[in-house]
């Protein structure tokens, strides 16, 4: 019985050693012979016009500093500055390509390495994205334990084409005195359609990396934008701080010129008063000018609330710098010197006018009094929402709280009211 069964397990074996050499065809193994050039460095795009006639050739595994090695090769002049590129080419032929469903690549490398098809590059391994040239390096160190390692790839047979093909491999070293360097390749052509599952992972797994790829370079876009526009609004905040600061100062100019003037000509009762109203409308002007400038501030606050907003839903590798920017804007938009400022400078061109509301309502409240001075100084519903952030229609709601406590009937005009104040 024990003899049937192992005759059995003999007979799967042997049925599945056959098959799987008949469903694969090796088209470059490991000790073949290729090309390569170790005479410095080539330029960037060789792999499109390649010219390997005067190449070396050699069986690989091929490099230097290493008892894989069967082929050593050329590392430059100076052991301490080696080429930090070396350059490899085979061509193979295939009859029918067709007849594959999928390519298994094996690399084995030190450091890193570029693999070219035809003239276009297949992938990188160990290798940063973006251009490459001869300065460029690896991404990092291969060890000792890593050197003897062939990493597996697998690949559509789109790849190849009938007849010739080309293929060219780059392997960079990660610095210059770096002690060896291997190179060897293997290629197989499976016939099996079991592999177009691994095809297939292989398609989704470079989908999934490439999507990766363009969420990070959309979120640096947003990120770079967005601290952009907050450097505009700083630097906006900042120019119309200069610019209330220096008509201030000039104001305080202004009325340290009419005492002047007045002192000098006091016996002079007629021009006195006619400097006094050429200064009283000069201050009017000014402190128009000022509820203008004061507003735009508060346009502004409005806008950094709305930067803050957006802050809030990025996310980036430097959280306390983002989070020290809200700090930054959030104290811009606590301080409240703006409305201050604002409601000085209304009550000074309107002169009592908080004064007489209070006097007819008492119960009137800070937030209704700005939307009185906002309907006096006829500015639209939208514009007064924008500024106070809230709904339009809650403007319209306080214009009818307004006229309710002023005892106003509905025929009446809240804003023509305002304006005989």
């Amino acid at each position: 019985m024990k003899k049937n069964i192992y005759k059995s397990i003999f007979i799967v074996f042997f049925g599945l050693s056959i098959f799987n050499s008949y469903s694969q065809e090796v088209l470059i193994q490991n000790g073949d012979q290729w090309n390569y050039y170790d005479k410095g460095y080539l330029k960037d795009n060789w792999f499109e016009t390649l010219n390997n006639e005067h190449w070396k050739t050699g069986y690989s595994p091929l490099g230097y500093g290493d008892r894989l090695i069967t082929t050593s090769i050329n590392y430059g002049n100076d052991q301490d500055d080696k080429d930090i590129i070396k350059y490899f080419s085979k061509k193979i032929t295939i009859t029918d390509v067709s007849k594959f469903k999928g390519f298994e690549f094996r690399l084995q490398r030190d450091d890193g390495a570029i693999i070219y098809v035809n003239g276009k590059e297949l992938y990188r391994d160990n290798m940063p994205d973006g251009h490459i040239t001869h300065k460029t390096k690896s991404v990092h160190v291969i060890d000792k334990e890593e050197e003897a390692l062939f990493y597996v790839k697998i690949f559509a047979s789109t790849i190849f084409k009938n007849g010739d093909n080309t293929i060219s491999i780059q392997v960079h070293q990660c610095n210059p005195y770096s002690s060896d360097c291997i190179f060897s390749l293997e290629v197989v052509g499976h016939t099996d359609p079991n592999i177009l599952t691994e095809v297939i992972k292989e398609h989704i797994q470079a989908k999934n990396t490439l999507e990766t790829k363009i969420d990070n370079l959309n979120y640096n876009f947003i990120l770079k934008n967005t601290t952009t526009q907050l450097e505009i609004y700083k630097t906006s905040n900042q120019n119309l701080k200069f610019l209330l600061f220096l008509v201030c100062f000039l104001l305080i100019i202004t009325i340290v010129g009419c005492f002047i003037i007045y002192f000098k000509n006091r016996n002079n009762e007629d021009d006195f008063k006619n400097i006094i109203q050429k200064l009283n409308y000069e201050v009017i002007e000014n402190e128009k000018q000022m509820i203008s400038f004061s507003t735009q501030l508060l346009h502004y606050r409005q806008h950094l609330k709305e930067v803050k907003a957006d802050l809030n839903f990025i996310k980036t590798d430097n959280n306390k710098a983002l989070n020290n920017t809200i700090k930054q804007i959030d104290f811009i938009i606590d301080n409240n010197d703006e409305w201050e400022q604002l409601k000085l400078h209304f009550d000074t061109v309107f002169s009592g006018f908080y004064d007489k509301l209070l006097a007819k309502s008492p119960t009137l409240t800070e937030t209704e009094l700005r939307h009185c001075m906002f309907i006096k100084l006829h500015i639209q519903t939208k514009e007064i929402a924008r500024i106070l952030n809230v709904d339009p229609r809650s403007v319209q709601t306080a214009r009818y709280r307004i006229k309710k406590k002023l005892h106003l009937t509905e025929e009446q005009d809240l804003r023509s009211f305002l304006i005989t104040i």
